[in-house]
C-alpha cells in the first residue's frame, strides 16, 4: 500500500456533540487513491490481536458509510466525482493484505454495505429529478429515509457509541448489528437499484421504433388469435383495445413498480423481505393510486410524467378538450385519446380483462363529464367504498373487486346518460326504420317510387341534385315529428363507386384470396362466362369496354345516404356501424328497385292491349307466353332475394336485439357488450346477406343485369310486336299496309330474333342463377364464417327447389 508524508490540518466544531457523525469526521480521510494517505501502523507489528480487531473495525465504521479508513481503502481505480461515468457503481474497496485472515473473512463481507451506501446515495441523488417522474422521485425518497433513519442511525447511534464505551465490541457483534438491522433491507434496495439501472441503460441503448414495431406485430396476432376457434372469447374484450406500444426511454412508473414486484415473488418464503418489499412497494405506489383512483372515480387523468396505466394521446387541458370536441373528430378521440399504455402496465393489471374495464370506466365517466358539463362526478352515484381515497394498490382478487366495483357505478352512469337522457333505444329504432327504411312505405311512396326515372340514368350531378331536391320534400313532409332525430341528419349522394366495388373493395375475399380462389372450384363456376347483356344484339364486349360500361352504371348502383351521428351517440353507433348500415342500405335499394321495375314490367306484358292482341299468329303467342314465364321466374327469385334479406335477416335480427336494448336495466347496461351487440347485429347482416363475398355479390348484380336489359327489351317491343300483325301494323300506323311497307318474311325473321333473343336471356339468367345457388352452398359449407348460418342455409335449399322448379 503507497505511502506518503503528509500534514492534515485539524479544527474542533464545539457546538457538536462528542458522538456525531460530521464531529468524528473532522479528520478527513483523502476521497480517492490518488491523494495522499495517511501512514498506517503496520498490522504485522501488532502483536494483541484485540488491538488488531480494534482497528479493523475502525476502519469498518469508516467504510460503512462511504469512506476509506487506514487498512481499508478504495481500489485504484475508483473516481467519486459526481457526474462521472463510473459514480454510481461505488468504490471497491482493498483489504491490507497483512491483516488477520479470521478478520479479513469478516471484513470482506462488511465492505460491500459501504459500496452499496454509496450506490443507493448516489442513485437517489441523481434519479430524483422530475424527468424520471413521482415513482422513482418517492423510490428515491424511500432510500434516503432508509439510509438516514435505518441505516447511518445503526452505524452512528448504536454501532459506533458501543465501540467507544464497550472495550469487548467486536468485528463479529458489528457485523450481528447488521444483519439483524438493516443488511437485507440494504441488499434487497442494491439489488432492485442495480436492475432500474440496467434497465435504465437497455433503453437508452435500444432501437425503440423496432421495438415499438414489435410491439404493434405482438398486437395483431392477438387480434388473430380472437379469429380462432379455441379462443377464450370471454378474453376478447380485454385483448380487442387499442394500446400505446411506444417504449419511454427513461423507465417510469408502472416498470418502477413490476420491478418491485417481481422483486418480492423472487423473495416469496423469506417472511422478512417480504414483509419489507411489501411496506416498500405501498409506499412507493401511493402517487399510483391516487392516479387509479382519480381515473377510476371522476375519469380525470393526472398524469404529467406519463407513468399510469392509460395514456392521454391529446395531452390538452379540459377547456381546450371542449373547445377541440365536434362532430367531425369526436369519434376518433373516443377511440383514441386514451389507451392502455403498454410500456409498464403491471401484471395484475394484465389479467383478464382488468386493464380493459379500467380504461372504459375512465373514458365512461369521462364522457359523463363532457356530456353533462361538470368538473367533478365523484359525489355522483356514491359508494361508501369510495368515500376513502385508495391508499395501497389492491391485488389479486381483491383489484378485480374493486375494478368491478367501480365498473358497475360507469355504467350506470352511461346507462343514465344514454336512456334517460338521449333516449337510445328510440335512435336505434330510427336507424332501423329511417336509414334502413325498415317497414317504411311512405319512403317508397314519396321518394323512392317517384324517382325510379332519375335513378334508371346514368349518374351525373344534375341527377344527384334532382334526387336530393325530392328527398328534400319528403323529409320537409316528415317535419312535423319532432321525435324523428335520424331523418334530418341524411344527406343522399350518389356515390362515385358503385355497390359492387365497394363490397369487392371491403370483401373478406380480399383479405383471403384463397377463399375466391376455392369458390371458383365450385361446380357450375368452371364453365361459367360473364354474360352480361351490355347491348340488346347481346355483342360480347372487350375487357376495356366492360370497365368502361361498369363505370355507366345507373345510379340506383350508386344511391346511399350519409349521416355524422353526433357526439356522443356515434360511441356507440361508430363509423364502422354506419358504414354497415349502408351497405345494407344500398343493398336493399338495388333489391326494391328492380322488384319495383319487374313490377312495372308487368304491367306491360299482361295489360297493355297490343301484347293482348288476339290476331297474333301462334308462334306468336307462343313467344309471348315464354316471355311471361321468363318474367314470372326473374319475378319470382328477386322477390324472393328481397322478402329473405328484409324478413329472414334483418328483421329477425333486428327483433332479437331490440329487447336487448329497450329493456336494459342500469344494473344490467354493459356499455361494452351495448356496443359489441350492435356491432354483431350489423356484422351477422351483411354475412348472412351475402354481403362479405364478393363473388357472390358479382353474381347478383349479373343477374339484376339481365333483369333490368331484359325489361328494357320488353317495354320497348311495342312497335316490334306491331310488324307482326298486320292488322296491329295499319292500327299502328293508321293506314293499310302495301307490299311494300308490310313483308310477312320480315315479321317471321323478326320473330326468330325475338325467340333466339328470349332463348339467350333465358339462358344467361338460368346459368348466372345456378351458379349463384352452387355459390351460396359453396359459401354455407366451406365459408370462413360458420356459426349462426341457419338463414343461409335455408336460403341455399329454397334456391334448390327453384332450380328444380325451373327445369
Amino acid at each position: 500500500m503507497e505511502v506518503r508524508n503528509h500534514v492534515d490540518d485539524i479544527c474542533y466544531i464545539e457546538t457538536l456533540s462528542k458522538h456525531s457523525l460530521v464531529s468524528r469526521l473532522v479528520n478527513y480521510q483523502p476521497l480517492t487513491s490518488s491523494q495522499v494517505k495517511i501512514k498506517s501502523y503496520p498490522l504485522e507489528q501488532i502483536k494483541n490481536q484485540r488491538v488488531q480487531e480494534s482497528l479493523v473495525v475502525r476502519d469498518l465504521l469508516n467504510v460503512l458509510v462511504g469512506l476509506e479508513g487506514v487498512y481499508i481503502r478504495y481500489n485504484n481505480s475508483y473516481q467519486p466525482v459526481l457526474g462521472s461515468q463510473d459514480d454510481l457503481r461505488g468504490p471497491d474497496f482493498r483489504i491490507a493484505k497483512n491483516m488477520d485472515l479470521s478478520l479479513k473473512s469478516f471484513a470482506k463481507w462488511i465492505v460491500k454495505f459501504g459500496k452499496i451506501y454509496v450506490v443507493l446515495t448516489r442513485f437517489s441523488e441523481r434519479y430524483s429529478e422530475p424527468l424520471y417522474g413521482s415513482i422513482m422521485h418517492r423510490l428515491c425518497f424511500e432510500i434516503r429515509k432508509f439510509l438516514t433513519h435505518e441505516y447511518v442511525r445503526q452505524i452512528v447511534d448504536t454501532a459506533e457509541m458501543e465501540f467507544q464505551s464497550n472495550p469487548l465490541f467486536s468485528i463479529r457483534e458489528l457485523g450481528q448489528l447488521l444483519t439483524q438491522n438493516c443488511a437485507h433491507k440494504a441488499q434487497i434496495l442494491y439489488d432492485l437499484v442495480q436492475n432500474i439501472m440496467r434497465e435504465m441503460n437497455r433503453r437508452a441503448l435500444m432501437d425503440r421504433e423496432e421495438a415499438d414495431f414489435q410491439n404493434f406485430i405482438q398486437d395483431l396476432k392477438k387480434e388473430k388469435d380472437l379469429t380462432n376457434p379455441f379462443f377464450d372469447h370471454d378474453q376478447i374484450s380485454s385483448a380487442s383495445f387499442i394500446t400505446d406500444s411506444r417504449i419511454n426511454i427513461h423507465a417510469r412508473g408502472g416498470v418502477i413498480l413490476q420491478m418491485i414486484q417481481d422483486k418480492l415473488k423472487s423473495n416469496r418464503g423469506n417472511e422478512r423481505n417480504v414483509s419489507f418489499l411489501k411496506k416498500l412497494f405501498d409506499d412507493v405506489s401511493v402517487q399510483y393510486c391516487s392516479m387509479l383512483d382519480s381515473w377510476l372515480t371522476n375519469g380525470s387523468l393526472g398524469d404529467p410524467y406519463e407513468e399510469f396505466m392509460v395514456a392521454d394521446t391529446a395531452k390538452s387541458t379540459p377547456r381546450q378538450e371542449a373547445a377541440r370536441l365536434n362532430s367531425l373528430n369526436s369519434e376518433r378521440l373516443w377511440d383514441t385519446q386514451y389507451v392502455i399504455r403498454k410500456d409498464g402496465l403491471l401484471d395484475d393489471f394484465n389479467n383478464g380483462n382488468i386493464a380493459f374495464k379500467v380504461l372504459m370506466t375512465g373514458k365512461l365517466l369521462n364522457l359523463f363529464r363532457t356530456c353533462c358539463d361538470l368538473q367533478s362526478i365523484v359525489d355522483v352515484l356514491p359508494d361508501d367504498n369510495m368515500k376513502q381515497p385508495l391508499k395501497t394498490l389492491p391485488q389479486g382478487t381483491q383489484l378485480m373487486l374493486y375494478v368491478d366495483q367501480h365498473y358497475a357505478r360507469a355504467n350506470k352512469l352511461a346507462q343514465i346518460l344514454f336512456y334517460n337522457g338521449y333516449n337510445f333505444p328510440r335512435v336505434l329504432k330510427e336507424f332501423h326504420h329511417s336509414f334502413l327504411f325498415c317497414n317504411n312505405p311512405g319512403f317508397f311512396r314519396k321518394f323512392f317510387n317517384r324517382s325510379l326515372v332519375e335513378l334508371t340514368k346514368l349518374r351525373s350531378d344534375s341527377v344527384q341534385v334532382k334526387l336530393q331536391r325530392t328527398f328534400q320534400e319528403y323529409q320537409s313532409c316528415r317535419e312535423d315529428e319532432h321525435t324523428n332525430v335520424v331523418l334530418p341528419l341524411l344527406n343522399l349522394q350518389l356515390d362515385k363507386h358503385s355497390f359492387y366495388r365497394v363490397i369487392e373493395q371491403f370483401s373478406s375475399e380480399t383479405a383471403n384470396g384463397k377463399d375466391n380462389a376455392d369458390l371458383l372450384q365450385a361446380r357450375n363456376f368452371g364453365n361459367l362466362r360473364d354474360l352480361l347483356l351490355q347491348d340488346l344484339d347481346m355483342e360480347e364486349t372487350s375487357d376495356a369496354s366492360k370497365s368502361k360500361k361498369g363505370e355507366l352504371e345507373c345510379s340506383i348502383h350508386h344511391l346511399q345516404f350519409e349521416i355524422i351521428v353526433p357526439y356522443p351517440l356515434n360511441t356507440l353507433i361508430s363509423k364502422t356501424c354506419v358504414f354497415q348500415y349502408q351497405t345494407i342500405q344500398r343493398y336493399l335499394f338495388l333489391l326494391h328497385y328492380y322488384n319495383k321495375v319487374l313490377q312495372d314490367t308487368w304491367f306491360e306484358i299482361n295489360k297493355n292491349k297490343i301484347w293482348r292482341h288476339p290476331g297474333f299468329s301462334k308462334d306468336v303467342h307462343q313467344w309471348i307466353r315464354r316471355c311471361r314465364v321468363v318474367h314470372f321466374r326473374m319475378t319470382q327469385f328477386m322477390k324472393f332475394i328481397l322478402e329473405y334479406t328484409t324478413q329472414d335477416v334483418i328483421q329477425s335480427g333486428w327483433s332479437e336485439l331490440e329487447p336487448q336494448i329497450t329493456n336494459a336495466s342500469a344494473s344490467e347496461f354493459d356499455f361494452s357488450h351495448c356496443q359489441s351487440a350492435l356491432q354483431d347485429l350489423l356484422t351477422q347482416q351483411m354475412s348472412h346477406s351475402l354481403l362479405t363475398n364478393a363473388s357472390l355479390v358479382r353474381l347478383l348484380v349479373q343477374i339484376t343485369d339481365i333483369v333490368h336489359r331484359f325489361c328494357k327489351f320488353v317495354t320497348s317491343l311495342r312497335k316490334t310486336l306491331c310488324l307482326l300483325d298486320v292488322r296491329l301494323y295499319s292500327y299502328y300506323h293508321g293506314q293499310l299496309p302495301d307490299d311494300k311497307q308490310y313483308d310477312e318474311s320480315m315479321a317471321l325473321q323478326k320473330l326468330q330474333e325475338l325467340q333466339e333473343y328470349l332463348d339467350l336471356v333465358w339462358d344467361s339468367f338460368t346459368q348466372h342463377k345456378n351458379a349463384f345457388a352452387e355459390g351460396v352452398r359453396y359459401y354455407c359449407n366451406h365459408g370462413s364464417i360458420r356459426s349462426g348460418l341457419n338463414p343461409v342455409l335455408s336460403l341455399a335449399e329454397r334456391l334448390r327447389d327453384m332450380e328444380l322448379e325451373g327445369r
